[in-house]
């Protein structure tokens, strides 16, 4: 039986490190679409006289996709294969950039982006954050942070990027560009990518002592067993539902912001590609906050940083009822963009605290995102809406506010994370009813 390869500490280099380049390198690559909706939605209403509204659930059918994708895919990715199912997300990417492109009806918008492009590319951010933190035993916070600042660097670019593109060549090659140019380093940077350091003969970035070898060559079909029985237990207790609910109140509140901000801007006087900037300045402090929360969450623990990212999300969103001038567009967006920014990367690192790096962490992490995506595509969805009704954004900013402080309710509502020591849910009795023991981590 073959053993583990040396762990970190006795080797000058590791795999782990270009795990996570070729990760950060898709993941940016994807955002600089994903985070750019927002610049199509005017060049859309031009050409075919579609609502807002309509058009929003194209952006939402991308979310609807993407919960679809989720939890379908989330209890099996482990006995599928990382990169398979990363190798179906980028050709989803690839395929929906393409099509969208020849889109001429609004259900082939709805199919070409929300299914292909948003649902299936979807699994890369499912599969990513997961990786990463099985690849490092040691600063997984920096590797987190890292992964999850490659997306805010790659919507920095994006919006500006395309929004000139439109006025250059038009909305429809932009999307034929954007396939073939995000596509060919994506899949090149597939190749180096493995979902665990198991299947490379390794151990983890910074694991001692090393595995037995028994452990190290788990098959898959014992990992799926094992899991599928862990995931049941964590499945029937308050935290796991408490964190979907987090999720999916934030993404409610963030959401109308990202795919609206654009036209709110437009439609306060802010010229088209100044606004489009507003987009790209979200990004850009989101990369920092991404980055920095990580390492926080990592040290001081996951519940106390999702707390502080929801204040920073909620507290410039106000300010936007009278927003008028493109710096207090700008100003907003640099405060808002940290708050986003923060949400999202505390949720591997906490699932990792509260049920051990052996857990089902792909199928946990899943059913947070479904929550996630639900979020996005109700925020997305009702910001255009009620434009429609109302003829302003006055209420789409209420709603995001709204949605966005009721998730500090569930976040007070988590346990105190204690270092070295994870939740593990016993079995229910027949009567019904999980007791969360606290045992100590076995990395």
């Amino acid at each position: 039986m073959t053993q583990p390869r040396l762990s970190a500490k006795t080797r000058r280099s590791h795999y782990a490190w270009v795990v996570l380049i070729s990760a950060m390198a898709m993941s940016a690559l994807s955002a600089e679409v994903r985070q750019s909706f927002g610049v199509f939605i005017d060049p859309l209403v031009e050409t075919y006289g579609w609502s807002r509204g309509a058009i929003s659930l194209a952006y939402s059918a991308a979310f609807v996709g993407s919960v679809v994708v989720s939890l379908a895919f989330g209890s099996s990715i482990d006995r599928i294969g990382t990169r398979r199912v990363l190798l179906l997300g980028v050709t989803g990417i690839i395929s929906g950039l393409v099509l969208t492109g020849t889109a001429t009806t609004l259900w082939q918008l709805y199919l070409y982006y929300g299914l292909l492009f948003g649902g299936l590319g979807f699994l890369l951010n499912v599969v990513i954050p997961v990786a990463i933190t099985r690849w490092f035993a040691k600063g997984v916070g920096i590797a987190l942070g890292l992964m999850w600042a490659s997306i805010g660097i790659g919507g920095i670019l994006g919006p500006v990027a395309f929004r000139w593109l439109i006025t250059t060549v038009g909305w429809r090659h932009t999307f034929f560009l954007a396939g073939a140019v995000i596509g060919v380093p994506m899949l090149a940077a597939l190749y180096f990518f493995h979902g665990r350091p198991q299947d490379k003969g390794m151990t983890a970035y910074g694991e001692e002592p090393a595995p037995s070898p028994a452990r190290a060559v788990e098959t898959t079909a014992a990992i799926s067993l094992a899991h599928l029985a862990d995931f049941g237990r964590i499945r029937r207790s308050l935290p796991f539902w408490h964190l979907i609910n987090i999720h999916f109140l934030g993404c409610v509140g963030h959401s109308i912001l990202l795919a609206h901000v654009v036209s709110i801007a437009i439609f306060r006087g802010v010229p088209g590609l100044a606004a489009a900037g507003v987009l790209s300045v979200m990004a850009a402090t989101s990369a920092f906050s991404r980055f920095g929360i990580s390492i926080m969450a990592d040290r001081f623990g996951g519940r106390k940083t999702l707390g502080l990212a929801f204040l920073m999300q909620a507290t410039p969103i106000p300010f936007l009822f009278w927003a008028t001038e493109t710096w207090q567009f700008y100003l907003i967006a640099i405060f808002f963009g940290l708050g986003y920014g923060a949400e999202m990367p505390s949720f591997p690192i906490v699932n990792r605290q509260y049920w051990g790096a052996l857990s089902p962490l792909n199928a946990i992490y899943s059913w947070q995102m479904a929550g996630a995506m639900t979020g996005m595509a109700l925020g997305g969805w009702v910001g255009g809406v009620l434009f429609d009704i109302t003829g302003g954004y006055t209420w789409s900013i209420g709603v995001a506010f709204v949605f966005t402080a009721t998730g500090l309710v569930p976040i007070l509502a988590l346990p105190r994370h204690r270092p070295g020591v994870i939740l593990v849910p016993t079995p229910a009795p027949a009567q019904g009813g999980v007791a969360a023991s606290p045992v100590q981590d076995p990395d």
